[in-house]
């Protein structure tokens, strides 16, 4: 089996970023596991759980556009430009050859290309459900109708879609910070707690 190779890999973050990171990590988790619960009647519970969690991973979300927008990091994780793309080709077909595509901060390739579609994903997530929580029919939803039924079914179609693009970020995030963090990187204790052997950040 080949061994995969890693590139050297910043794990300084700055406070805000790890709070957000703790935020989005626990709610959208949440999320997604109350999700597989939500179509049974006899876990009515999970439904309310899960519709709530919703508004405040959405809340996670919309702190965590503006923050990135603050930082000027949309431009990494957004590289959808000819240099950019070429640095996440690099970078796939590196995976390839046994070479772990590296992480971290202002790193522009696979890793933050893979972060700007996550986010996305769970931005269409999180619109879709504050759209669903509005709809509700039978009286539940913010401003439902009777009329809402076939809207609100349509749009938790939606919803359900989008969530598979976010499991799969999701599974794909853990998994490569899994590797990242075998292969010697400090990467959970970068993101979560911080790296106070490393000083000069933002805090």
């Amino acid at each position: 089996m080949t061994e995969i190779a890693m590139e050297d890999t910043d794990t300084r973050w700055d406070l805000m970023t790890r709070v957000l990171h703790w935020g989005l990590a626990l709610t959208i988790s949440a999320q997604l596991i109350s999700g597989l619960l939500v179509a049974d009647p006899q876990t009515r519970a999970f439904f309310y759980f899960h519709e709530w969690d919703g508004l405040a991973a959405s809340a996670f979300i919309l702190l965590a556009w503006m923050w990135m927008y603050a930082i000027q990091d949309l431009g990494a994780l957004f590289p959808w430009n000819r240099s950019g793309m070429q640095a996440v080709w690099a970078d796939i077909c590196g995976l390839f050859r046994g070479k772990l595509p590296p992480g971290g901060r202002n790193c522009i390739g696979f890793a933050s290309f893979g972060h700007g579609l996550g986010l996305l994903a769970a931005t269409g997530m999180a619109l879709t459900g504050i759209w669903i929580f509005f709809i509700i029919p039978g009286g539940h939803g913010a401003s439902a109708a009777s009329s809402d039924f076939h809207e609100y079914m349509q749009i938790s179609g939606l919803h359900k879609i989008i969530s598979y693009f976010v499991w799969a970020y999701w599974i794909g995030h853990i998994g490569f910070a899994i590797l990242h963090q075998i292969q010697g990187a400090p990467i959970f204790r970068g993101i979560f707690i911080g790296s106070p052997d490393k000083e000069g950040l933002k805090q």
